[in-house]
């Protein structure tokens, strides 16, 4: 894999919670237009790698780079200006869609879409409106731009979450278990929107427990299990051909 079209590197990072190691000497690379879809048990560190990649959980060491941004962190030194600065810039190309939406109750849907647009990239709100529009627009709610989050279903919410992912054009985007609150046929409307951004070549990262759309969308299946990738394979290795008795396992209970 050529450093030019790897977007996510990871290599030999760790974390731990107190005593607790949640990972152990973890190594990944994604490459451009790729979606690699985490799988594994509860507690197995799928979350906490996904958030250690734009720091929203800080690793206790190793090294990330994510779209042209690297950070090397050592366990005891703390991050230097120009790391923090990295943080920054890689935040800002990437997206994070959250289990639990994340979205501002007091704005409208439209709103929550287009305040990364005026806040942070300082656009007009013509342009922003414009933009937040022609995104609801692509996830199937425009009719609902001026809806607060209390009138929207779990489906139309985390839909708006990922229009507002969007806005910021992120050459990334991580998903956190995007649609394990929602019921069956509201999680099908998210996955309908995830599946069209595969199709479109958009870099995904997504932690889920979705079997069917690792399978039918995944370019490669990741499986953790105490805090260490135990497969990196594709699809139809990791569901047709896996040899692994623990695999096989965890994949007869769903």
């Amino acid at each position: 894999m050529s450093t030019s079209t790897v977007k996510v590197s990871v290599s030999a990072l760790a974390k731990s919670f107190d005593k607790l190691e949640v990972l152990r000497d973890v190594n990944l690379e994604v490459s451009s237009g790729e979606v690699v879809v985490i799988l594994g048990p509860s507690g197995s560190g799928k979350t906490t790698l996904l958030r250690s990649l734009n720091f929203l959980e800080q690793p206790d060491s190793g090294c990330i780079r994510v779209c042209d941004q690297q950070i090397d962190v050592r366990s005891g030194i703390a991050l230097s200006r120009q790391d923090r600065q990295a943080i920054t810039r890689l935040r800002q190309k990437t997206a994070m869609v959250f289990q639990s939406f994340n979205l501002f109750p007091h704005k409208t849907a439209l709103e929550n879409v287009t305040e990364g647009l005026i806040s942070v990239r300082k656009v007009t709100k013509e342009v922003a409106h414009d933009r937040g529009m022609a995104l609801l627009k692509q996830v199937g709610l425009q009719d609902k731009a001026g809806s607060y989050p209390a009138k929207l279903s779990g489906g139309q919410k985390q839909r708006v979450a990922i229009a507002r992912g969007l806005a910021m054009d992120p050459e990334v985007i991580f998903f956190d278990e995007p649609t394990s609150a929602l019921d069956p046929e509201l999680r099908d409307e998210v996955l309908t929107v995830m599946r069209d951004l595969a199709k479109a070549g958009m870099t995904m990262i997504v932690v889920t427990h979705e079997l069917r759309f690792a399978r039918e969308v995944a370019d490669r299946v990741v499986f953790m299990e105490g805090g260490v990738v135990v497969a990196n394979q594709s699809p139809e290795v990791f569901f047709n051909a896996n040899s692994s008795p623990r695999i096989q396992q965890f994949l007869s209970k769903y």
